[in-house]
């Protein structure tokens, strides 16, 4: 893939140690606050976002295996996500955005 559509969809082609750290961290904090089952998958994902209004760069949440599937989305890049943020979301809707309303 080219090094434009990588910048384009808020990819790089070089790992970011700082990244896959920030990651890990908000995956244990979801662990944690959900109370979690050991085999949920927590996945946490920096994304581009090109909905109109959306925040160029977006952060995204997955829980898997848990038997509901559930996803959340902070409107930030992952390196200004704080615990603050995590929590809130997640205790604000435990069920994730994606459930029937």
């Amino acid at each position: 893939m080219s090094e434009a559509l990588n910048r384009l969809l808020g990819r790089s082609s070089r790992p970011d140690p700082a990244r896959a750290d920030q990651a890990a961290e908000i995956a244990d904090l979801v662990r944690v606050t959900l109370d979690l089952a050991p085999q949920a998958a927590v996945t946490v994902q920096q994304l581009a976002c090109a909905e109109p209004g959306c925040p160029p760069i977006e952060t995204k949440i997955a829980v898997l295996g848990d038997g509901s599937g559930r996803r959340w989305t902070i409107h930030a890049p992952m390196s200004e996500v704080d615990e603050q943020a995590v929590r809130e979301i997640l205790t604000t809707q435990p069920e994730g955005e994606n459930s029937p309303r």
